[in-house]
């Protein structure tokens, strides 16, 4: 946890999120992932009556000891749910349990327009490419926990067939719930690559949608390579964890920091760390030597991360 995100949870104060900004991030991201044949794809693109900008306020959180991305973003699904009558969720986060053990979850059962019974299953997630890294293998968590090759495989082969086994049959039934005749991966979230080349790297031939969103990553003592350049003042905003989601979205009126003020706060954190990049000219006026500010524009993001030796090590 971040100290940003740390120090919220020690105040106890609310954590207020636009969800609606959030959901309108989710209309427009892309999958992590291409289709397979064994894997359809669920994208916002089919909910083609849902407005591409939805209100915001939609929902409020309150503080909590452990916050989680994740819940947040099954929650900006529901929400997408809510505007889209002809598809109506029938359960969400649904524990399948037997006598003897906990099989596992469903995140989403919902009823599409054709009446069909569909399991849908969701996940966000942020991946880094390490440098050099040429396989799905060398996608790995900000932390260094998780790799994309181990969500895509634990997605495909255990949580999506998850609904078409015995245990689940038998467990609907005793819940009178419908049985899931479709299943659909909702994978969504940014991938990142080391700064020098973040916008033109790619990895071919590992299944990566090749639209994804895309940032890029620093270690600590690279931070000087986004210093600010000649005429272009540069600032930086770091996300709280509950605004990973829709980054700028969240920041209606920017106040950045400046380049010195994040290296400090960044080096001081051993947790990786979410950064908005703004940038901004002063434009002289022909007639004179007047200067005016020009407002902030958001230009990307990526992730600092602390120095490992060798670097991220997985």
């Amino acid at each position: 946890m971040s100290q940003q995100d740390q120090k919220n949870h020690q105040t106890g104060n609310p954590i207020n999120v636009d969800i609606g900004l959030d959901l309108n991030w989710l209309l427009q991201s892309k999958p992590l992932m291409s289709a397979t044949p064994d894997v359809t794809l669920f994208t916002t693109q089919i909910a083609s009556k849902v407005p591409n900008t939805l209100p915001a306020n939609l929902k409020t959180y309150p503080a909590q000891p452990a916050y989680r991305l994740g819940k947040h973003f099954e929650d900006c699904v529901e929400h997408l749910f809510d505007f889209w009558s002809e598809n109506n969720i029938i359960e969400r986060n649904l524990i399948i349990q037997t006598p003897m053990r906990t099989v596992g979850e469903l995140d989403l059962i919902y009823q599409n327009s054709a009446q069909q019974i569909v399991h849908l299953e969701l996940a966000i997630k942020f991946y880094l490419l390490i440098k050099g890294g040429t396989k799905l293998t060398d996608f790995i968590g900000p932390a260094g926990h998780d790799r994309l090759d181990l969500k895509w495989d634990r997605l495909r082969h255990h949580q999506l067939p998850l609904s078409s086994t015995t245990a689940v049959f038998e467990f609907l039934h005793q819940q009178h719930l419908p049985q899931p005749t479709h299943r659909q991966l909702l994978l969504t979230g940014m991938l990142f690559y080391a700064y020098e080349k973040w916008q033109i790297t790619t990895v071919d031939g590992v299944g990566v949608h090749p639209d994804h969103q895309r940032g890029w990553w620093l270690e600590h003592h690279e931070l000087a390579q986004i210093k600010p350049i000649e005429d272009l003042e540069r600032g930086f905003i770091i996300l709280p964890k509950w605004h990973w989601i829709g980054g700028p979205r969240h920041y209606s009126d920017p106040q950045p920091i400046n380049h010195e003020t994040l290296v400090k706060l960044t080096t001081a954190d051993l947790w990786p760390n979410m950064v908005l990049v703004y940038e901004r000219s002063h434009a002289q006026h022909a007639s004179s030597t007047h200067h005016t500010i020009k407002p902030w524009v958001f230009q990307h993001r990526g992730l600092v991360l602390a120095t490992k030796k060798p670097p991220l090590v997985t």
